[in-house]
């Protein structure tokens, strides 16, 4: 019996539906709207906020790759912290074999130490070198103003004086035979006046002869010392002179030579040196890269890449390569949320904008957060047939947890705008007909299409800026049903 009546309730809703096509109103079976089951909404004033709401991937704010700074592939780990550990600044995450560098730094220690050795001895051979190479030049420059003094004193002391000594010899010696000379005249004259002394006269005549060898003795003697022996004196002190101041030249140039011998020697083990302190250096600080500490805070991660052929995670006794990631450190005290805001509502969102932060994990958790990245480049979806585009948004949480990890889902909520005291109803009794906005409301037994124009709006309500009244009457459905 009901479901007659039921049946025939909905024969006269569709006729008066029929009816109601063509003056847009639609009329009610003879009964009370109270008593109707169509739900109704009332328009009314009331406040409401819009929001852009997002899903997006907790990450950490800051993260670190680990991975062996030692050159080549000399890095064999001994000892990995557990994946997911939890670590301070500062704590072991991975410790490498140290006993190849170990032992590189002792060998390096000891050729250090010879040359240091070595350049003490080389810089004294060169001290040595440069007071040999001053004494043999001052022994040469000493030597060449003895040669010029013997020279000067020969042209201007002993020859000039040896040569007058000479000159006076043999003028003395001269004299005194031309005064015997004059005698033996002065007696041959008394002879011939009748005054001979015979025995005089041969003893004044022997006595020249003998006055005269003296004279023609010492004035050979003069001449050959003025023209022979002095010139030939004068010629070997200029040579003493020549040779002394070339041997100072030859001294001069041999002691730059040994001087500069000795300062390339000490320059190339100095450079020895330097080369096998730095080589002990590289060795000290790849025996410091040995171990890998955590700077800062966060949660170890070991890193999955190849080994061998095969990716997999770091175990004990791999070989690493430099630069190979081993661990993946994130600092989860500060995180932040990566997501994605659509192009249409892109004009809503500034950078600084405070938001709301839920995770998955921890339903009952809320988080306050900000948006501080707004992608620059769009990048496309493609869902159901249709391309929308996307831009990349990112937010930081002012306030961290323990709990969060990387990974979980979140959901964001960015308060963009919020509606006071306006005329609003709910978002599903608007129905959009080619672009054109409609509510049906309800005149005493009747449901009129009514044309509205619609303002801001949220995923429940929306405000309507004219076609209706507040305390009017609406359907949450179509009439034409």
């Amino acid at each position: 019996m009901r479901l007659k009546t039921v049946s025939k309730y909905f024969v006269v809703i569709l006729c008066l539906s029929l009816i109601g096509l063509v003056s847009g109103r639609f009329i009610l079976p003879d009964s009370s709207l109270e008593n109707t089951d169509i739900p109704t909404a009332e328009v009314s004033l009331g406040n409401f906020d819009i929001t852009v709401n997002m899903i997006g991937v907790l990450d950490a704010a800051r993260s670190h790759i680990l991975s062996s700074a030692i050159k080549g592939d000399k890095g064999k780990i001994i000892y990995l912290i557990d994946d997911g550990t939890s670590v301070n600044q500062g704590d072991i995450l991975v410790k490498l074999d140290p006993a190849p560098f170990e032992e590189e730094i002792q060998r390096l220690k000891g050729e250090v130490n010879s040359l240091e050795a070595a350049v003490d001895a080389v810089q004294q051979v060169s001290e040595w070198e440069k007071n040999q190479a001053e004494r043999e030049i001052r022994t040469a420059e000493f030597n060449l103003k003895i040669a010029r003094l013997e020279l000067k004193k020969l042209v201007e002391g002993d020859g000039p004086l040896q040569s007058a000594q000479f000159k006076e010899e043999s003028d003395k010696a001269e004299e005194e035979y031309n005064r015997y000379r004059s005698y033996i005249s002065d007696l041959e004259s008394l002879s011939k006046k009748g005054y001979s002394n015979p025995t005089e006269i041969t003893s004044a005549i022997q006595k020249a002869s003998e006055l005269k060898e003296r004279y023609e003795s010492a004035n050979k003697k003069y001449l050959s010392y003025k023209k022979h022996v002095f010139p030939s004196l004068e010629e070997t002190a200029k040579a003493k002179v020549e040779k002394a101041e070339m041997e100072l030249e030859q001294t001069r140039k041999a002691s730059v030579f040994k001087i500069a011998k000795a300062i390339s020697n000490v320059k190339e083990t100095k450079g020895k040196l330097q080369t096998a302190e730095n080589l002990l250096k590289q060795a000290q600080s790849e025996l410091d890269k040995t171990s890998i500490h955590a700077p800062f805070p966060g949660i170890a991660v070991l890193y999955e890449t190849f080994y061998e052929g095969q990716k997999r995670k770091p175990r004990l006794g791999d070989r690493v390569l430099q630069n190979q990631p081993l661990l993946y450190l994130p600092d989860i005290s500060s995180m932040i949320v990566k997501s994605q805001v659509r192009e249409i509502d892109l004009h809503k969102m500034e950078i600084g904008q405070k938001c709301s932060v839920k995770i998955d994990a921890y339903p009952d958790m809320q988080f306050e957060g900000e948006v501080n990245l707004i992608g620059i480049l769009a990048s496309g979806r493609f869902e159901g047939g249709t391309g929308e585009k996307y831009f990349q948004l990112t937010v930081s949480l002012k306030k961290g947890d323990p709990r969060l990890r990387p990974g979980m889902t979140a959901r964001i909520s960015v308060l963009t705008d919020r509606v006071v005291n306006v005329l609003s109803v709910p978002i599903q009794t608007v129905f959009d007909e080619q672009g054109t906005k409609y509510c049906y409301r309800f005149l005493g037994k009747t449901i009129e299409k009514v044309k509205v124009s619609p303002g801001r709006q949220n995923e429940d309500m929306v405000e309507i800026l004219s076609g209706l009244q507040k305390g009017e009457k609406i359907s949450l459905i179509r009439g034409e049903r």
